[in-house]
Formats: C-alpha cells, structure tokens, sequence
C-alpha cells in the first residue's frame, strides 16, 4: 500500500455471495452491505473498523463501488447515509444513481 489513502492500496471486490463490496487494508476490511433489485444496488450499510475511521477509507470504498456499477451497467439505490452523503459530494457520478 502505497500509505494510507496512495492510490497504491486495495481494490474494491464485489462479493456477490455475501451482498457486499469489500476494501482490504492494512489493519482490516471495510464493507459496503447491498441487496440486488434488478440491475440496481441497494446499498444500504458501509462499515469501518472504528480504529481506522477518519482516514478516508469509506471514501475509497464507495468511489469503489461506483466505478464498479457503472462499469457494469448497474444502478445504486443510496440508503445508507454515508453513500448518499458521498454521492451528492460527486456529482460526476450523478448517472449511476438509480
């Protein structure tokens, strides 16, 4: 990991078993829990080891997640606050909200 925000770290990994995305770290894993509805993610929890918090990394996370439904033609249902917050903060990624 190129430090603790380098675009050197993790990549973002969907896994569809478990409905959720997850960012591997030193330290840890965060997650971002979802549920399928069609081509829409309802993502609806993002979660932080609370040591790590404040670091940036929920931010990775959901640019992460983004990136992943819009590559795949996928739309995200924000209900989870962090998300919903992130996203109107990136208006860029406007298209990929259902």
């Amino acid at each position: 990991m190129a430090g603790p925000m380098g675009d050197g770290g993790s990549q973002v990994v969907e896994r569809q078993e478990q409905g959720r995305f997850e960012l591997a770290f030193d330290g840890g894993i965060a997650f971002a829990a979802y549920r399928s509805d069609g081509d829409r993610l309802i993502v609806y929890h993002t979660e932080v080891p609370r040591a790590f918090e404040g670091r940036g990394i929920a931010s990775r996370l959901t640019a992460g997640l983004f990136e992943t439904a819009r590559a795949t033609g996928r739309k995200i249902v924000p209900r989870c606050s962090f998300v919903a917050a992130w996203a109107r903060r990136h208006p860029d990624y406007a298209g990929v909200l259902a």
